[in-house]
């Protein structure tokens, strides 16, 4: 059956309209560009992001992300999987699709928004299909938005989305491209195949030392050891700047003192029941039923919601999206069980009570001396590792060599080498302790160059690179290679004899004769199956799988397998499709789900000429220094 394409088809329900808004946020690789020296961090067209732009951007995505983690997210983590990267494009493509809005003169009135918001039904109470503030409100919070901000998201995204729904068609895709489609995948072929050996294919020849020098001397290629390089390597990694480093205690106070409001200071929580009503005389109802003994809970059952849906809790002020709300609940004069509201929020009348209250804390600088002291000695590392490079620099802005600027910073460089491109010297012993973005440094070098300081790979560290000596390409001496010539010889003469025997056997199949006959003159019979394009075995890999499945009824068709030589003829005796396994209902979403897909490239295409359009340039030392530094 077609497992794949009835994955593809449960995949099918899991598109839904919204994604005209989330295609615009698609990742498409951050453009190339060069360094730039403007003081902006990313530039698009007429709008420019500073470093704190960027870095903003980039504590809300891994604050929402670490929320959904549940906590076990770092921000050195976020960083080591990209989402720096996924900030600044998304950053790129949402200024370039707006400044093309702003163009087009595309502009929502807040109705629009207000519209879309009750038609939504991911804002919509499940129990009576009606636009619900608390929900509303409560998937703000989760992704730690305000109110205004989601309006402002809100506006941009759907003047965005009406761009991309003038592309989209939202139609299946056409019947005959989806009839080609399960066709290809349903097709099944009977075949029969054979597999030849050498023993099938007579006896083997000796070769005379004519033979071997006359294939030595014909295929040199085989024969001629690559380039070699031998060259000075310093690599300067951050764990060899920490002997000796002492945090000041002056100075951890002073980090302390700097950073106390803003890391160290957990302010007061309260767990925050809280309905929104319509209308005022409701909320003030609301009130009333609370002064005569029912619970929140069961203001929350009337309004068809449980009592989680409306609780937001262990919140900090600034989490409760409505901030007049925020301001109520959180006023000094309201204890744990006391009822606040009516409040005027800004989806109507709002009725709240204190469940509970957890006091905010101060981390002393004893609590959090041990990460104030990590930080600034990796702080420290950091500047002792760039003041080595320094020194290095400035010696061998003297003419010095790279050997003598390392002495000069006090270390030392290794000699590697001869090394060919993938690590091997000769003989074919592996040098396993260069780096390999150091190595292909040394391969871009001339005899004597040095290159500059230069990050490693992991961005632990630099590395310097001086290139000693060039070994050319050269032909072997035939005396060096003479036994591998000769294992060569033979196995490219059991190829010829086994291609020979398999040619005869398609000659005699092409002339009449059947497979089994043939096969029969070997003591070998074919075996003979059923398979489809995801079909393999020892005889028949991908590659060959595909060969049948390119071939028309009753060809031939062979290839190499295995490193002996074998070879494996297959007759192509029968084909037919399973199109009546995939019933309509199945065929229907298959068809809805390549109509999107085909939306969809539409739409990266459409977005990724704006962007080319408005021109992208990024300071990748701005970008860089942001997350390297953790600014």
């Amino acid at each position: 059956m077609l497992s794949q394409v009835r994955g593809a088809l449960k995949g099918a329900v899991a598109w839904v309209v919204i994604i005209l808004l989330v295609a615009a946020f698609a990742l498409w690789g951050v453009p190339q560009t060069s360094q730039l020296f403007s003081s902006s961090a990313v530039t698009v067209g007429g709008e420019s992001f500073s470093q704190r732009a960027v870095s903003r951007e980039f504590d809300q995505t891994f604050q929402r992300a670490a929320r959904e983690s549940g906590g076990g997210l770092t921000r050195e983590a976020a960083v080591a999987s990209g989402m720096h990267g996924q900030v600044v494009d998304r950053l790129i493509t949402q200024s370039a699709l707006d400044q093309y809005t702003q163009k087009m003169n595309l502009a929502l009135p807040r109705e629009a928004i207000r519209d879309y918001l009750q038609s939504n039904e991911n804002f919509q109470n499940p129990a009576t299909g009606q636009f619900d503030p608390t929900t509303l409100e409560s998937i703000l919070l989760s992704n730690g938005l305000t109110a205004k901000q989601f309006e402002t998201i809100m506006r941009e995204d759907l003047s965005r989305a009406q761009l991309i729904e003038a592309l989209v068609s939202e139609t299946a895709a056409p019947a005959n491209f989806v009839d080609a489609m399960i066709l290809r995948e349903t097709e099944r072929r009977r075949i029969a195949y054979l597999t030849v050996t050498e023993d099938m294919a007579g006896e083997s020849a000796e070769p005379t030392p004519e033979d071997l020098q006359t294939y030595y001397t014909e295929n040199e290629p085989l024969f001629t050891a690559p380039e070699y390089r031998t060259f000075d390597l310093l690599v300067l990694r951050s764990e060899d700047f920490h002997e000796g480093l002492e945090a000041p205690e002056e100075e951890m106070r002073r980090l302390y003192e700097a950073g106390r409001d803003r890391l160290y200071s957990t302010p007061e929580k309260r767990t925050v029941y809280q309905i929104t009503y319509d209308t005022e005389a409701q909320a003030a109802a609301a009130v009333a039923d609370l002064g005569q003994d029912k619970s929140f809970e069961d203001l929350a059952e009337a309004r068809g919601l449980s009592l989680d849906a409306v609780t937001f809790a262990d919140a900090t002020q600034n989490q409760i999206v409505d901030p007049a709300v925020g301001e109520a609940a959180f006023a000094d004069d309201v204890a744990e069980g006391g009822v606040v509201g009516p409040v005027r929020s800004l989806f109507g009348w709002t009725v709240a009570q204190v469940a509970e209250i957890t006091p905010g804390e101060d981390r002393t600088f004893e609590d959090v001396r041990p990460e104030l002291e990590a930080s600034y000695l990796d702080n420290d590392v950091r500047r002792r590792l760039q003041d080595a490079i320094d020194v290095i620099e400035e010696e061998r802005d003297t003419g010095a060599e790279l050997a003598e600027a390392a002495e000069a910073a006090g270390l030392s460089v290794e000699t590697y080498g001869p090394v060919d491109r993938v690590s091997f010297a000769p003989g074919g012993a592996i040098i396993d302790k260069v780096p390999g973005e150091a190595l292909s440094e040394a391969f871009q070098l001339d005899e004597g160059e040095q290159s500059e300081a230069l990050r490693l790979a992991n961005e632990d560290g630099y590395f310097f690179v001086s290139l000693r000596e060039i070994t050319p390409s050269a032909l072997k001496p035939y005396e060096y290679v003479e036994e591998e010539v000769e294992d060569r010889w033979r196995a490219e003469e059991r190829r010829k004899r086994i291609e020979k025997t398999v040619s005869e056997i398609r000659q005699a199949v092409e002339s009449g004769e059947s497979l089994e006959d043939v096969a029969a003159r070997y003591d070998r019979a074919p075996i003979e199956l059923v398979i489809d394009r995801r079909f393999t075995n020892e005889a028949i890999d991908d590659g060959f799988n595909e060969t049948i499945f390119f071939a028309d009824l009753d060809d031939l068709v062979s290839d190499t397998i295995g490193n002996n030589g074998a070879q494996v003829v297959a007759e192509i005796r029968e084909i037919g499709f399973g199109r009546s396994t995939i019933s309509p209902a199945e065929e229907a979403r298959l068809a809805e789900l390549v109509g999107l897909q085909l939306d969809q490239e539409l739409v990266e295409a459409f977005v990724n000429a704006i962007r080319d359009d408005y021109g992208v340039k990024i300071n990748q030392s701005q970008v860089d220094a942001l997350f390297n530094d953790g600014f």
